[in-house]
């Protein structure tokens, strides 16, 4: 590979640099930290912010505050309160003759527009699964089913209705809408479904859709057996003790109302609509619900996974869409181009309210954004983008100390080996002493085996330095085997190893304690790097070398480190070597 790559930027002159970066797994960097709401970092982050907000929003006079409410918190998956929460009400709310609160607080409730497409999916997700992503929807719907047999679809003025899937109609694939005021009925509904043409052919670009959750509601009924709304309430309001979350306009007296509840459509019911935008909910109970997505409280972990993933891209290479997600590209930092991670995102607007919520799964941390009257245009993504900004840097250096605090130190094998001494008696000046076993003396020696685990404000993952096995010198020999580098170019390999956690665990015998896997990615950065300019070539593929070294079906790259109760590590032990080296300093 060398070789080749050096002899291509000499004959065809290609953009190479000399400084070759780290490029990590995608995934979490460092594993997620705890106890957040001790930490002084997230604090002085809290803090922050409760200065920035007031001064630039709640009491700017640019921004018409007097207008508009709103209420801003900022979850983890791993604390059940709030790291960060803001609530504004709009000084004359009461001239607006609101029969709404007076004051908004957590349980403050708000309409949110097409937030209610992230229930509608859970709810599917919660009692159907996602097997069913690519089954047709006209095997749930036999109004579609017969109007496929009516009227044969593919073409640019008929959809195809044998070709659209449960999984397109959750991932934004293009279909005509229903009525707005009035609104139409489900008979209406599949009657207009026939007369208007599709924007697209299924799966081939991202095109906003409100219809498409109206049959995945449908299909939902169909499958269960049980009306939507109900569907979610069983399925996730109850499970969940969403108290503040509503699938119809509640009691006036618990939301924010800036002013008529029906010219502010707090009491506009969307109908057959319903799965694409009915729902109110709190700002405390959007947090719940951010929390239960990322803890898989309601899914197994492997169906929120294939949840949080890309259905379809855009034309903005940071953008894609998800089911029903809008999925954004982040910059974590450190100056290099390959540190991201994706943040999924849905914005409601519906009437007089606004509303986002965002997850980053990666940082196990999430924001709730509720606002109503008339706020500045872009209000919730303009506090989204400060609220990014704010613990995107915050909550990475926060991971890496504490995995600093945990993982980094000196590991050295602590026991003993018995070697045979043929033909002679142990040395001298051996301080073990020897033993004769079978009739051969034998000597107990100390294995030469260690390594050394740091962390780094400017480079990813736990740095793996010093590796030495039984005196080899493992880093080295890692590098040049998983990158088959040829002798030629043995001298030049400056091998880089780094640790990035698995997300696999488990329990420790004992139940004090548990084991926890990472995996190493081992690169030769003496390689030259690729500037912009390359069309097809990548500096940063190492996940196709994922257990790329693998002896007695043990892979090399596999790192497992024993934690106790307290989060001290007692050792690690590399998968395939099987050798145990004890945590010493």
């Amino acid at each position: 590979m060398r070789s080749i790559l050096l002899l291509l930027a000499g004959a065809t002159h290609l953009p190479l640099s000399t400084a070759k970066q780290n490029c990590p797994l995608y995934g979490p960097l460092f594993p997620k930290p705890t106890n957040l709401l001790q930490n002084a970092a997230i604090q002085a982050a809290a803090k922050s912010l409760d200065e920035i907000l007031p001064k630039y929003i709640d009491h700017d006079n640019t921004t018409g505050a007097d207008h508009f409410s709103y209420s801003v918190e900022v979850f983890s998956g791993s604390e059940d309160k709030p790291l960060w929460a803001h609530y504004w009400t709009a000084p004359n709310l009461q001239g607006f003759n609101s029969t709404g609160v007076s004051k908004v607080d957590t349980n403050t409730v708000f309409r949110i527009g097409s937030i209610t497409k992230i229930f509608t999916v859970l709810a599917f997700l919660a009692t159907v699964g996602d097997r069913v992503w690519n089954d047709p929807v006209t095997k749930y719907l036999p109004e579609l089913k017969r109007l496929a047999e009516k009227t044969p679809g593919g073409s640019m003025m008929v959809p195809d209705w044998e070709e659209v899937t449960l999984g397109s109609l959750a991932s934004q694939t293009k279909f005509p809408p229903c009525g707005t005021t009035p609104t139409c009925n489900r008979d209406q509904l599949f009657a207009g479904l026939g007369k208007l043409p599709p924007s697209f052919p299924t799966s081939s670009t991202p095109a906003y859709s409100d219809i498409s959750f109206a049959l995945l509601s449908y299909v939902a009924e169909r499958i269960t057996g049980k009306p939507f709304k109900t569907l979610v309430q069983d399925s996730v309001l109850t499970p969940l003790n969403l108290t503040h979350t509503f699938t119809s306009a509640p009691d006036d007296s618990l939301g924010l109302i800036p002013g008529n509840r029906y010219s502010t459509s707090w009491a506009f019911e969307l109908a057959e609509e319903a799965a694409t935008g009915n729902m109110y909910t709190s700002a405390g109970d959007m947090s719940s619900l951010g929390r239960a997505i990322m803890r898989s409280t309601l899914l197994k972990p492997a169906v929120t996974r294939r949840w949080l993933k890309p259905s379809v891209f855009t034309s903005d290479p940071k953008s894609a869409v998800g089911m029903p997600w809008g999925i954004r590209q982040l910059d974590i930092g450190f100056n290099q181009s390959f540190q991201i991670t994706h943040a999924f995102n849905k914005l409601g607007s519906l009437g007089a309210y606004t509303s986002l919520l965002a997850i980053i799964p990666d940082l196990d941390i999430g924001f709730s954004i509720l606002a109503a009257g008339d706020p500045p245009a872009g209000l919730a993504m303009d506090i989204a983008d400060t609220l990014t900004t704010t613990y995107l840097s915050t909550m990475t250096s926060v991971a890496r100390t504490e995995a600093d605090r945990i993982f980094s130190g000196q590991y050295r094998y602590t026991g003993n080996i018995t070697v045979p001494v043929p033909g002679s008696p142990p040395s001298s000046n051996s301080t073990i002493p020897p033993k004769y076993t079978n009739g051969t003396i034998t000597e107990r020696k100390r294995l030469n085996s260690s390594l050394t685990i740091s962390t780094s404000s400017s480079s990813p993952g736990l740095i793996l330095k010093n590796w030495i096995s039984n005196s080899t010198d493992m880093s080295f020999y890692a590098v040049a085997i998983g990158s088959n580098i040829t002798d030629e170019y043995l001298d030049k390999i400056k091998p880089s190893v780094r640790l990035y956690p698995t997300g696999f665990s488990e329990s420790l015998p004992d139940g004090k304690g548990k084991k926890v896997a990472f995996k190493a990615v081992f690169e030769d950065l003496s390689l030259p790097e690729r500037k912009p300019g390359m069309q097809m070539g990548t500096d940063c593929a190492t996940w196709v070398g994922v257990t790329g070294v693998v002896y007695a079906s043990r892979p090399l790259d596999l790192f497992v480190f024993e934690v106790d109760g307290e989060s001290k590590v007692r050792g690690v032990e590399n998968g395939a070597l099987r050798v145990r080296l004890d945590k010493v300093g």
